[in-house]
């Protein structure tokens, strides 16, 4: 039988390291004090690792109730969500709100600002459009959150976020102090949305995941070997990691779901899987 190798332990021990302390950082931030200065928390790591997947096992697993919303969605469609998550629970209960993927939500400082008085100051979400044209496509559940939302002072509606604790995860890293220094100094053009950027992160909890290859691979093996996300016994599992670990530098794509596709493949074809492999997923 194939065995890992001590490197590979070695990596697999600090992936698992890695994923343990984002399961605590999960838990914390989901039992942080609504009263807090600063409730929420922003997770980034590398793409592919299945974070959201983490965070949410780990809130299932200490029995604390959530939320998941795409942060890949248009502004007016995350405020319908929280319009429809603050309507359908009771007034007096704290929400905890993970939120996966925040490319669209904070792509440009229109969006950013939103989300700036989401998180602190007025705490409340604003949408200050008319709703006449989209009305008819959204279901009865949102039309009554929104009603619930709404008055007749002004268009469109206003979801108040002050019991909500949000915990971000996202494949892009929020600008630090020292990014947006340099930016500013080099005149840079990007230096505008890194500082509408770096005013989220101060907003809250920040927790970067910086991996190196043998922590990303490690990272990976520890979920294929102790989460149920591929069908194979404990050998095929060996062996599909360390053909990923040997050919790590030049493979197209490096994340769970790779191993998942390469793991169907093995079932697929048991004899010739790794043909299948070098023709999908090398360089």
């Amino acid at each position: 039988m194939i065995k890992f190798s001590r490197t590979q332990l070695q990596a697999i021990e600090n992936g698992a390291a890695k994923r343990s302390r984002l399961k605590k950082i999960a838990e914390k931030s989901a039992l942080a004090s609504i009263e807090s200065a600063y409730p929420h928390t922003y997770i980034y790591s590398p793409p592919g690792l299945g974070k959201t997947f983490t965070v949410n096992k780990a809130l299932e697993t200490a029995g604390i109730e959530h939320y998941t919303i795409s942060g890949n969605i248009s502004m007016f469609s995350f405020g319908i969500s929280l319009a429809v998550i603050n309507h359908s629970i009771p007034k007096d209960e704290v929400v905890v709100i993970v939120v996966d993927d925040c490319d669209e939500i904070l792509k440009n400082a229109q969006n950013i600002n939103i989300m700036k008085n989401v998180l602190s100051g007025n705490k409340v979400y604003s949408y200050e459009k008319s709703l006449q044209s989209q009305w008819n496509n959204l279901s009865p559940l949102q039309q009554a959150a929104i009603e619930a939302h709404s008055d007749d002072s002004r268009m469109g509606f206003e979801v108040p976020t002050d019991r909500f604790v949000f915990i971000f995860t996202s494949n892009f890293k929020l600008a630090d102090d020292d990014e947006v220094r340099i930016a500013r100094e080099k005149g840079l053009q990007k230096a505008v949305i890194l500082g509408h950027l770096n005013a989220i992160r101060s907003r809250c909890k920040p927790a970067d995941f910086e991996l190196d290859d043998n922590e990303q691979w490690g990272w990976i093996a520890d979920t294929i070997l102790n989460e149920e996300c591929i069908n194979l016994s404990e050998e095929d599992k060996i062996i599909l990691l360390d053909w990923m670990y040997n050919n790590w530098d030049n493979m197209t794509e490096r994340s769970i779901r790779t191993a998942e596709k390469m793991a169907e493949a093995m079932n697929d074809d048991p004899t010739g899987y790794r043909d299948d492999w070098e023709i999908d997923y090398l360089k």
